[in-house]
């Protein structure tokens, strides 16, 4: 779980229309903690698109709230995965895998929208490290409207609206004119939308776990299969790997870690247990200073599948950047000045914190918030989880 999924309605759902209706949808946006007195662990507090903000169990009381339509917002992408109906590169969100067809896959949008033959029985991939979910055909299966902050929307400011009179003045109603990803960070996850004054700018509905927007009328956002969509909170597999190449691994050998924090935590009971410290080993932490590769060949080799590569990077080869975000993959948001680019760690190297912050001042145009995390030790990992690197 993370901050930014957009969820639905689940199967132990027990709370009236506080989400304004079955097929409304709503944003993570805080996840329970055991220390947490406001959203205790196995819970989260989402904000719903009509305006309403509460709190849900994804695992509490063996209860399941919620489920999970998009998480495309927090960045997941199939980097090698051609979407066989859309012709996409790079499905971001869940991929859908036909289970007759070999290798044909549809994005989420696609799959909603009936695309492939319906007789076909699917599998579900909610990561690109997930263990496949097989799903029943689609066919004479019921499908829900997703409606909230989609094109036709009016909207006013939301909760974390930051942007003064932009939209003309605290009363005004704008509409939403297209759902867009925001660069190669995260996918459907910032609102376009126009006010009365004919201005048009771009608002976050999930973009790093903020909601700028709520709905005075709701918008169609397309469908989806209520049976087929995952309990938040309780995970499918992920893929079990000893190594790369089949090998146990060995004293001495480097690993990445390859979960989600939640994930992780579940399989970590039986095998050393859990620790919160376990939850913020990076290679690079929020705030950190690095200094990017200079062997440009070197750098797009590496960037393929983490963010890619551009030319426009070619000024930042070298120079000194500021952590800004650590994605659920390891991958880094960092800025230079008033640019920000995400990065692979294997193209970056540390920094000594004495350089001068000037150099490395961050500017996001979105929002200058972030999640803060720090290194820390793990003392003892179940193998699964384990990825060696040679």
């Amino acid at each position: 779980i993370d901050v930014g999924m957009r969820v639905v309605r689940g199967l132990d759902w027990k709370w009236g229309n506080q989400d304004d209706g079955e097929g409304h949808v709503g944003t993570v946006v805080e996840i329970g903690r055991q220390d947490s007195t406001t959203t205790p662990d196995k819970t989260v507090l989402v904000q719903w698109d009509s305006g309403t903000r509460t709190n849900y169990r994804t695992g509490s009381e063996g209860a399941y709230d919620l489920l999970l339509y998009d998480n495309a917002q927090i960045g997941v992408r199939h980097s090698i995965v051609i979407c066989d109906s859309c012709k996409t590169h790079g499905i971001m969100g869940m991929r859908w895998k036909c289970k007759v067809c070999f290798g044909y896959d549809l994005c989420t949008q696609c799959y909603m929208n009936k695309k492939h033959n319906l007789s076909h029985p699917f599998e579900r991939y909610e990561t690109a490290h997930s263990q496949p979910v097989s799903l029943t055909p689609r066919q004479n299966l019921p499908r829900i409207i997703l409606k909230g902050i989609f094109p036709g929307a009016k909207v006013v400011r939301g909760p974390d609206w930051d942007w003064g009179n932009q939209d003309g003045g605290e009363s005004k109603v704008g509409t939403v004119v297209d759902i867009r990803g925001w660069d190669t960070e995260s996918g459907r996850s910032v609102a376009w939308v126009t006010w009365p004054n004919g201005t048009t700018y771009v608002y976050t509905m999930g973009h790093e776990g903020k909601v700028d927007l709520k709905y005075e009328s709701d918008g169609q956002g397309g469908f989806y299969y209520k049976d087929h969509l995952p309990k938040l909170g309780e995970h499918a597999e992920l893929q079990r790997q000893e190594s790369a190449d089949g090998h146990s691994f060995q004293q001495g050998d480097k690993v990445k870690c390859l979960l989600e924090v939640d994930i992780l935590r579940q399989m970590q009971e039986g095998y050393g247990g859990w620790d919160f410290k376990v939850a913020e080993v990076n290679t690079f932490g929020v705030g950190e200073l690095v200094r990017v590769l200079e062997e440009m060949e070197t750098v797009k080799r590496l960037q393929a599948g983490h963010g890619e590569w551009t030319d426009s990077m070619i000024p930042v080869l070298g120079q000194v950047g500021k952590v800004t975000k650590v994605y659920a993959d390891g991958d880094l948001r960092v800025a230079f000045g008033g640019q920000t680019w995400t990065f692979n760690p294997a193209c970056l190297a540390a920094q000594p914190a004495e350089v001068d912050a000037s150099l490395v001042r961050a500017e996001n145009p979105i929002n200058p918030g972030s999640n803060d995390q720090q290194g820390g030790a793990s003392p003892v990992l179940s193998k699964a989880p384990l990825l060696l690197i040679e």
